[in-house]
């Protein structure tokens, strides 16, 4: 004769509902996983973006750089490289010799900017760039480069390659 108590082992109903907290238990970690790692990762900022044009010009003394449209540089966010010669060599332009116009610390469309330089005429006519973190010469008629660069984030805004014209 088998005599049944009041509790037996039947564990039928144990196993699924294991199985949906061990889902779920593993749902919530993987969750926190994720959210942790993305909240880790750093945003990169964008440079300004814009369109330019750009001339130089020894006789009158500067190169001259018109924001066509874009993005508002500020003159405090910018710099401004010089690379010529071979093999290159680059220095950055001290910008107490750069005037923004008509808003001396902003660059919009429609405005102007001019970089200074002193006209050398030993061993050839040479536009001469100097500062803190250049000493620069530039043959009249031969190729060279500029580069605005955002301080902020490193970036090149733009850049083009130009001859000194006469």
């Amino acid at each position: 004769m088998s005599i049944k108590l009041p509790f037996s082992k039947n564990e039928n109903a144990v196993t699924p509902v294991l199985g949906v907290m061990l889902m779920i238990v593993v749902t919530v970690i993987l969750a926190g996983a994720v959210s942790s790692f993305s909240g880790s990762i750093d945003t990169k900022d964008v440079a300004p973006q814009l369109t330019m044009s750009v001339e130089a010009k020894f006789s009158d003394s500067h190169i001259t750089l018109n924001h066509l449209g874009g993005d508002t540089l500020a003159k405090g966010n910018t710099r401004i490289e010089i690379a010529a010669g071979n093999p290159t060599i680059s220095g950055y332009v001290n910008m107490d010799n750069v005037t923004f116009a008509p808003e001396s610390m902003y660059l919009r469309p429609g405005d102007s900017a001019t970089i200074e330089f002193i006209q050398l005429y030993s061993y050839g006519t040479r536009a001469y760039f100097v500062g803190d973190e250049i000493k620069q010469s530039v043959n009249m008629g031969t190729p060279f480069r500029i580069t605005l660069i955002d301080k902020v984030t490193g970036q090149t805004v733009y850049s083009k390659q130009l001859l000194m014209n006469p």
